[in-house]
């Protein structure tokens, strides 16, 4: 159990660590998983329904007793915490302005979703809760663009990311589990699901950072902003259009959440409306257990690991690559990096009624179940008359619909369902959803749907048949009517069987073997009298929820707002923090203190909210060779598979006009981005006020280079050399739009990325940077998984070479302290627990606790210090877009300047003064 309440999931590296003399990992291509350890045998396969068939064999005693050991994992996270190094005396002196500020900070929030109008919706209802009193915060929803105007006609903000639902939805019908048939393997579907993948991710990203509704025509608009001054209404306009995540909402399967929060250094929360947290309870929902030998409890646990493991085989090198080449981060190696969301205890929040499915008791305390979500979309219907005038010919009819489901043969579906009803002796509505049912001879007792929200349509119906989706399921059992699930895929099997046991109706039908009699017969006993009365009394506990509500207090009580506010003005979010304090600012306070000379530009960095830690690195130092060896494996052949794809586009593009080469005459040099009249150096945000869009790109560039002047007291500033440079590289590209090179020099530039890129990585692998690293994290964290040391600290972030330098003295410090003092520790904790038995055991941890960390502290030295120097070489390759955030973040603080009254400024350096006299005081 972990310190919030729930079990902790094993990962392969931890299975593979833990004591056992027999122990291996088998993956292949075609969805199989077969793991080996002494006590414990775990294997699973794709089954011919698409879901995955999981098989425990062996003794399984010893290893449910280890899962249940009431130990600390290694890189747990707390959840409600800050993971910056605070600086407690600041904290102090500013405290008594926070406490006095009882509002909610408004945040930019962007909200991933991934999946079908039924998986958006909810998301729609959060949303709308989430912009108004008491929260008011800027809400987008990022999904796919066939959605846009669903999302807008709702009275919220829009950013496409990409893909296509129909085609995910025709592929998933024919490929209902995690991995993919033959069949998609040969026609290339799955080639073309894994290219969308790859779009969807760099449009979360985007969704990120980015301005606009991320559509092409959105983008044509705002590719350019001119290099003139723009007049005050168009720079604020421009700075009520950026947008950058202050937090993170998403659905699991949109997979960018974790990695874009960890790098714009922001809260992730998860909301999902099927379990994706290990319990001992019921199985992953895309998981078969098959009776076997096996504790059913540990079976149902260890499902969502291996769902997670097979899918990081079919995703694991687009999120690496991902990573890598889009937001400069380290790859992620599989053996660790499949159970993120529960290793890290990132906030979860599911969108069911506890009245259908209680918590789990072996959940912590970060995971919450609120109630379904409803978006209230029928109030203001009225239906077409031929509908009411159907609806008012008899007896409530039975709702037939499979939503967003697209099939291969509708017209067979179609005569499947009129035989059923026939049969039944009932009358139907049927929706022609996205799979297009229905024909030209539909009998009398039949009415064929188009679109019809649901909160208005199932008041008016005896039962419904649907597919399975969270969404309308949850509004059926809502309306208190009885529920037939025809489950495709996905976790509609799921809701299926839960609605089963619940009682709400029938056992559910899988689609492919979808009879007239079978649906017939469901038909016939949803509306038998227990039925009935079940779905009533579940309707009135949904009834006493409030699911909109309930998910946004959710969202809001696991933020960590102090952390989050700007300390002078507590109504702000905290954008930036002086350097080398945990002063933390907003727009507005950052803004008049660098303009009043009391700070400059160049004390300030950008403010991160929270820190993830990711890659803790091997459980041990045989799995950090093999993370060392697969980690060079992996980069060089990324670089190869590159090189040969970028060549062949090179081959076939037609040959076009080279563009002119920009004269020496338009390239402006930074020796111009200030003026010499001394106004900038006395008021500097006055003067940037008037600033074009390209001059502050340039200030933005030379912060991140660090060649900024210091304007903070014009008596102590010296000209700095000028220094002529070219534009960024980003305003070059603006320039060449348009422009090609010939394909000589494509080829040229192309073979010179290959050899750099190749060269890097030998560096990487000889130099030995890889090696001694994963060694060093292989020998610090084997106490805790081998040994259950609780001692074990955990190391600090690498992000260049000072923090490198930092934790690699540091952690090399305290591993041979704490290996000199376990001898002493450990017998003396183990005697007290255990008794006289604990004494060996005692000395077997304490004696392999010094043999651990005596190497760990051997091997941090070198291996932390040259990750130090790797991260600080990588900074260059990241620094355009760096810059292009700050871009962001300065127009944003210049139209809080320009918009804020001298009161609110005068206030603030009244604050300041008020802290600093404390501090003198």
């Amino acid at each position: 159990m972990d310190k919030n309440g729930g079990l902790q999931p094993p990962t392969v590296n931890e299975l593979l660590a833990t004591k056992g003399s027999r122990r291996s990992v088998e993956l292949d291509n075609v969805g199989n998983v077969f793991i080996s350890k002494e006590g414990l045998n775990v294997s699973a396969e794709v089954n011919h329904e698409g879901l995955v068939d999981i098989h425990l064999i062996d003794k399984v005693h010893k290893f449910t007793k280890h899962l249940q050991k009431d130990r600390k994992p290694l890189w747990s996270i707390p959840t409600h915490t800050n993971h910056l190094n605070h600086n407690e005396d600041y904290e102090k002196k500013f405290k008594h302005i926070l406490t006095k500020y009882t509002g909610v900070t408004r945040l930019n929030i962007a909200i991933h979703i991934v999946g079908s109008r039924g998986d958006v919706q909810p998301f729609i209802a959060i949303g709308q809760i989430l912009t108004k009193p008491p929260y008011g915060h800027r809400v987008r929803i990022c999904t796919h663009p066939v959605f846009k105007d669903f999302v807008e006609e709702n009275g919220l903000e829009f950013f496409s990311i990409g893909g296509d639902p129909s085609s995910l939805m025709a592929y998933m019908v024919k490929n209902p589990g995690l991995l993919p048939g033959k069949e998609s393997w040969k026609s290339g579907d799955v080639g073309k699901r894994r290219a969308e993948f790859s779009v969807i991710l760099e449009g979360c990203w985007r969704s990120c950072i980015e301005s606009g509704n991320g559509m092409e025509e959105d983008k044509e608009k705002t590719s350019d902003n001119g290099t003139d001054t723009q007049s005050e209404d168009a720079q604020n306009a421009e700075a009520d259009r950026a947008f950058i995540a202050d937090v993170i909402i998403a659905n699991p399967p949109s997979y960018g959440h974790i990695h874009c929060a960890e790098k714009l250094g922001i809260p992730l929360h998860i909301m999902f409306t099927m379990p994706w947290s290990p319990t001992q309870y019921f199985p992953h929902p895309l998981a078969s257990i098959q009776g076997n030998k096996a504790d059913p409890k540990l079976a149902n646990y260890m499902s969502y690991t291996i769902m997670e493991l097979l899918a990081w085989q079919g995703l694991g090198d687009i999120i690496n690559g991902f990573r890598m080449k889009t937001l400069h981060l380290d790859a992620i190696s599989p053996l660790w990096g499949h159970m993120l969301l529960s290793r890290m205890k990132i906030p979860f929040t599911y969108t069911w009624s506890s009245a259908l499915i209680p918590k789990p008791v072996d959940w912590g305390s970060h995971i919450n179940i609120t109630g379904f979500p409803f978006l209230k979309i029928g109030s203001d219907y009225t239906s077409p008359k031929d509908l009411a005038d159907f609806l008012a010919g008899g007896p409530p009819p039975v709702y037939i619909g499979f939503g967003s489901i697209v099939v291969d043969n509708p017209e067979e579906l179609t005569r499947i369902i009129f035989g059923a009803v026939k049969r039944a002796g009932v009358r139907a509505l049927v929706s022609q959803g996205w799979g297009g049912l229905g024909g030209k001879d539909v009998p009398e007792n039949i009415f064929l749907l188009g679109n019809c929200p649901h909160d208005w349509l199932f008041q008016h119906v005896s039962c419904v048949v649907h597919h399975g989706g969270a969404g309308t399921t949850a509004i059926g059992i809502a309306m208190g009517r009885p529920t037939i699930v025809i489950p495709f895929f996905g976790d509609q099997p799921f809701w299926g069987s839960m609605i089963h046991r619940a009682n709400a109706g029938p056992e559910p039908v899988p689609f492919k073997s979808l009879t007239e009699e079978k649906l017939a017969e469901s038909i016939i006993k949803a509306l038998q009298p227990d039925i009935q009365a079940s779905v009533l009394k579940l309707s009135a506990k949904i009834a006493g929820e409030s699911g909109n509500e309930a998910a946004a207090a959710s969202f809001h009580n696991s933020i960590s707002y102090d952390s989050m506010r700007c300390l002078l003005r507590p109504e702000d979010v905290a954008i930036w923090r002086v350097k080398k304090t945990n002063i933390r600012l907003g727009f507005l306070a950052a803004t008049t203190l660098v303009d009043n000379k009391i700070i400059s530009l160049r004390d300030l960095t950008m403010h991160r909210h929270q820190e993830w830690h990711i890659d803790e690195g091997a459980a041990g130092p045989v799995m950090g060779f093999l993370a060392f060896v697969s980690d060079t494996v992996v980069k060089t052949w990324d670089s190869v598979h590159s090189y040969a794809r970028d060549i062949s586009r090179t081959i076939h593009r037609k040959s076009e006009p080279q563009g002119p080469i920009i004269p020496m005459t338009e390239r402006r040099s930074f020796e111009q981005d200030y003026p010499e009249n001394g106004t900038v150096f006395s008021q500097p945000v006055t003067a940037a006020l008037s600033y074009s869009p390209n001059h502050l790109e340039r200030v933005a560039y030379r912060m991140v280079s660090g060649t900024l002047p210091d304007f903070s007291n014009s008596s102590k500033y010296r000209k700095t050399p000028r220094i002529t440079r070219t534009n960024t590289f980003r305003s070059l590209l603006k320039k060449n739009k348009g422009k090609h090179r010939s394909k000589v020099e494509e080829f040229g530039s192309e073979t010179a990325h290959f050899a750099y890129s190749v060269l890097r990585t030998g560096l990487h692998g000889l130099a030995p940077v890889a090696l001694f690293y994963n060694l060093a994290n292989g020998f610090h964290n084997a106490p805790n998984f081998i040994l259950k040391d609780e001692t074990v600290r955990k190391r600090g972030k690498i992000t260049g070479l000072r923090s490198g330098i930092k934790v690699a003295g540091k952690s090399s410090f305290l591993n041979l302290y704490d290996a000199v003092t376990g001898l002493v520790i450990h017998p003396y904790r183990d005697t007290r627990e255990y008794g006289v038995e604990g004494i060996g055991k005692g000395i077997g941890r304490g004696i392999g606790g010094l043999f651990f960390k005596s190497i760990a502290a051997a091997f941090g030295l070198p291996g932390y210090c040259l990750k130090g120097l790797e991260k600080q070489i990588e900074k260059r390759d990241d620094r355009d877009l760096r810059a292009q955030i700050l871009q962001v973040r300065i127009i944003q603080g210049l139209a809080a300047y320009r918009r804020a009254s001298e009161e609110d400024k005068q206030e603030i350096l009244r604050r300041w003064n008020e802290a600093v006299a404390a501090e003198s005081g």
